[in-house]
């Protein structure tokens, strides 16, 4: 494995984690966040932390010198923004090139399928709802300036440490699609997958992240709300728009395997 330096963008709940790990496969690892409480906890993982607010305003290439990888794994909010995600992304992307960075790699979403139903890999068609066009705008941007060297990775439902699945429809009634399929990968998952496709120089492709495993959402947001003693959310029992996401590609091309093919296996649900 070589060492390299790497770039994480957002160290958070993704990012935080992914940057300790790094740290200790031997890279050098400068990772960003806003918060100083963020930044202690950066520095204390081993990475270089450095601030970093992503609203559209210029970034200083000196920010990414000697950089090799950039991994960008920065949600794009919630509700309305001032720029558009993309923009928002643009002036890092540029610095980055400034400073010649020649490989990066994007965290976008399964979204961007929108409301395909059925069995969707990265062949099918995206979708042109808002939602959808947030995410593949920045894919775009992400292709276009790494021309040929941008990885993205379509991230499906996150699990892990505090996105536990047993809260994210405790006590809710009637929620629609009971029968359709459960799409998650796990934190760890992810974190692994960014770290083959770095290993292995996997640059300019598209993969879906998603367990090979899809229970119901009835039958599995009830067992994991059971789990941390919740009330369990009640379905209506029909499908309603049930799509499976196809994440094998990267497993064929990489010759990589999921840690989590059981979603009733993940650690946050053995107690």
């Amino acid at each position: 494995m070589k060492k390299q330096s790497i770039f994480v963008a957002g160290g958070g709940w993704l990012g935080a984690p992914l940057a300790a790990h790094l740290v200790q496969r031997g890279h050098r690892v400068v990772a960003t966040a806003r918060r100083p409480e963020a930044l202690g906890e950066l520095t204390a993982l081993g990475a270089i932390a450095r601030p970093l607010e992503l609203d559209g305003s210029e970034v200083n290439a000196e920010l990414l010198s000697g950089i090799d990888v950039l991994v960008v794994c920065v949600p794009p909010g919630r509700g309305e923004q001032t720029l558009p995600f993309w923009q928002r992304l643009q002036p890092l992307l540029s610095a980055a090139r400034a400073a010649g960075v020649q490989q990066a790699l994007f965290t976008s979403a399964t979204s961007v399928y929108g409301g395909q139903i059925g069995w969707v890999d990265e062949a099918s068609d995206t979708d042109d709802s808002s939602r959808a066009r947030i995410m593949l705008q920045a894919e775009q941007l992400f292709q276009k300036q790494f021309a040929g060297r941008a990885t993205v990775l379509r991230l499906s439902g996150l699990v892990g440490g505090v996105r536990h699945p047993g809260r994210f429809l405790a006590g809710k009634k009637q929620v629609a699609g009971g029968l359709d399929p459960v799409n998650l990968v796990h934190r760890h998952d992810v974190i692994a997958a960014i770290c083959a496709v770095i290993d292995q120089q996997a640059w300019g492709k598209i993969y879906n992240l998603a367990s090979p495993h899809h229970p119901n959402r009835a039958d599995y947001y009830r067992f994991c709300a059971r789990v941390l003693g919740l009330q369990e959310p009640e379905f209506v029992l029909g499908q309603d728009k049930p799509r499976w996401c196809n994440g094998g590609r990267i497993c064929r091309e990489l010759n990589w395997q999921y840690r989590y093919d059981d979603l009733y296996q993940l650690p946050e649900l053995m107690r």
